[in-house]
C-alpha cells in the first residue's frame, strides 16, 4: 500500500565557530549605502577576511548522471537519478551505519533489501555531489517497530564540511511514522545548501535518524539534477 506522509520541514543555518563574523558582516553590509557595499566588499578581499566567511565550494560542474522518470508510477514526472548504494542490494556500499544494518525487504521500487535503522541510530549515505541547479530529492521509507506516537519520527538532515574541516549540517525533514512504504515529499537540497553562485557544488552526505521510540527502513534515495 503506497501512502503520503505527514511532514514538518525546517531549515536552519549553520554558523558554526564563525557564526558571529558572519552576522556581523550581514548586519554592517544591511547598514551600509549600497554605493559602498563594492568598496567595502573589495576591503574584504584583499584582507582575505571575506574568504574566511565564504562557503567551501567549488566552481567545477557535478559529474554527468543518467536520469530517468523512475517515479512517475507514484505520480511524479520529474527526472532522477539513483543515489549510489541506496538500493542496498549489494550490501551498504559505501553508507555508514550506526545501530542500523541491510535487510532482505520488498521495496516499493521492486527491490528486495533496504537498511533498519534502530531509534537513535543512523543511516549516511556517501558524498554525492551538489550544485545549485540541484532542486531536491526524496526516498522511500516506513516504520518498521516501535510506537507511533511522540519519539517515532525520521528526521532527514544534509551533512557537509567546510574548508578549515568544521561540519554542518541542517535538517531538511521531519518525516511521521507510516507502517507501510511511502515515497517522501519533494525535499530541498541546493536551496538548503550554502550554494549561492550559479554553477557552484559542494559534497554533501545524507543522514537519517528516527527519534528514540521507532525503528525505521529507508531505501531508493532519487536525486534530481535539473533546475526548471
Amino acid at each position: 500500500m503506497f501512502s503520503h506522509p505527514q511532514v514538518s520541514a525546517t531549515i536552519r543555518t549553520p554558523l558554526g565557530r564563525r557564526g558571529g563574523l558572519v552576522g556581523l558582516l550581514t548586519v554592517a553590509l544591511d547598514a551600509v549605502r549600497p554605493r559602498r557595499i563594492s568598496r567595502i566588499a573589495a576591503a574584504l578581499c584583499a584582507s582575505g577576511l571575506f574568504a574566511a566567511v565564504m562557503p567551501a565550494v567549488a566552481a567545477a560542474s557535478c559529474p554527468t548522471t543518467t536520469s530517468s522518470t523512475a517515479l512517475a508510477q507514484f505520480g511524479d514526472n520529474a527526472s532522477y537519478y539513483l543515489l549510489a548504494g541506496s538500493t542496498f542490494e549489494t550490501g551498504t556500499s559505501g553508507w555508514s551505519l550506526n545501530h542500523a544494518a541491510v535487510i532482505g525487504e520488498k521495496t516499493a521500487i521492486g527491490g528486495s533489501h533496504a537498511v533498519a535503522i534502530e531509534p537513535n541510530g543512523t543511516a549516511t549515505s556517501p558524498e554525492f555531489c551538489v550544485s545549485s541547479e540541484y532542486p531536491s530529492f526524496r526516498f522511500f521509507a516506513h516504520q518498521v517497530g516501535g510506537y507511533g506516537g511522540y519519539g517515532s519520527s525520521l528526521n532527514v538532515s544534509l551533512r557537509w564540511t567546510d574548508s578549515y574541516g568544521y561540519s554542518h549540517q541542517v535538517t531538511v525533514a521531519t518525516l511521521q511514522p507510516n507502517s507501510s512504504w511511502t515515497l517522501s515529499p519533494v525535499l530541498q537540497l541546493a536551496s538548503a545548501l550554502p550554494l549561492w553562485m550559479p554553477g557552484s557544488t559542494l559534497k554533501v552526505k545524507l543522514v537519517l535518524q528516527p527519534g528514540y521510540a521507532a525503528k525505521w527502513a529507508v531505501a531508493d534515495v532519487y536525486i534530481d539534477p535539473y533546475t526548471r
